[in-house]
């Protein structure tokens, strides 16, 4: 796995009983045109251990077991303590990466030095088989966006949705300075932590966009994106402790602002949820709280369509609502 450069890459992969995906996720590494330098699976504690299904089939990958689920925050926190490299990659267990992808972000980051992290784009596969979109896939050259600091965080917070973990390859020494009380990913998050720290990531550094597809991310229907009512309610939590970290993350007014919407809009959709889901008193509870604290129009409008029974469900794009 080692690959003749001055700096090394390194890939964490949380694991939670994922025995029927975690292989090929491993071959897909395996296939790198870059090899990794480091692979650290981090076993959450899963029914069957990771080390019964991988044995000896992928030589020199280590493996770290939680001894009780902690979730998969904690599990890539465990990850990144223990890795050596000067990039790294956090993998789920699910997702499949087309060959090129280490190569191209690693060459495009050690081009770029002042940049945190590279991002790049993925394809959705819902329920299905990753076959025939590899197929269907060609290696690509490209040529990464860089994004400021600042008009980076700008643009994901328009486009929350276009980078995950398993797609973005994170400069050690960046990632280093967004570590508190000694953990990177937020723990008291429930969901949204990748949110959470890729705003931390944009807010304090420059970063690179490769818009074209690297490989496969899978919905499944047991995956937490899928929970919608968790989502929004983290999705608040998420935005309230950026927002008690604006000065630290030295936010601009425009950015506060913004996150100050969002917070609101995340309450405003969870409040909609409750209510699609028969719990109108718990949704106007809800929206009451949010209007004595942050009075609104928006919030004031959809408390008296909730209590009237009224309430339709609005489409969102990124943080905001239409």
């Amino acid at each position: 796995m080692t690959q003749n450069s001055d700096s090394r890459l390194s890939v964490v992969i949380p694991s939670y009983n994922c025995e029927a995906t975690i292989c090929v996720t491993l071959d897909s590494l395996a296939a790198q045109r870059r090899p990794a330098d480091e692979i650290i699976i981090v076993d959450d504690h899963s029914d069957i251990p990771v080390r019964d299904i991988v044995q000896d089939r992928y030589p020199g990958i280590r493996i770290l077991r939680h001894d009780v689920n902690r979730g998969v925050q904690n599990a890539r926190n465990t990850g990144f303590r223990e890795v050596t490299g000067d990039y790294v990659l956090f993998l789920d267990a699910d997702d499949i990466l087309c060959p090129e992808f280490l190569d191209t972000a690693y060459l495009a980051l050690t081009a770029h030095p002042a940049a945190g992290a590279c991002f790049a784009g993925f394809y959705k596969c819902f329920d299905g088989e990753a076959a025939p979109i590899l197929a269907a896939h060609m290696e690509k050259t490209v040529d990464p966006r860089v994004l400021p600091k600042g008009e980076g965080l700008t643009f994901y917070l328009n486009n929350t949705g276009a980078f995950i973990p398993s797609f973005s390859i994170l400069r050690k020494t960046a990632l280093d300075d967004l570590v508190s009380h000694d953990e990177l990913y937020s723990t008291h998050l429930a969901a949204n932590e990748d949110f959470h720290l890729f705003s931390r990531m944009l807010a304090k550094n420059e970063a690179l966009h490769m818009e074209a597809p690297m490989g496969v991310y899978f919905l499944r229907p047991d995956s937490l994106s899928r929970n919608q009512l968790k989502m929004w309610l983290s999705r608040e939590a998420a935005v309230s402790s950026l927002l008690g970290m604006a000065d630290q993350l030295s936010l601009s007014a425009y950015h506060r602002a913004f996150l100050e919407k969002m917070r609101a809009s995340a309450v405003r959709q969870y409040a909609r949820l409750l209510d699609n889901n028969g719990e109108r008193g718990r949704s106007a509870k809800c929206l009451w709280g949010e209007l004595r604290r942050a009075p609104s129009v928006k919030t004031f409008a959809l408390l008296a369509l909730t209590l009237c029974g009224l309430q339709k469900k609005k489409i969102k794009y990124g943080g905001l609502e239409y």
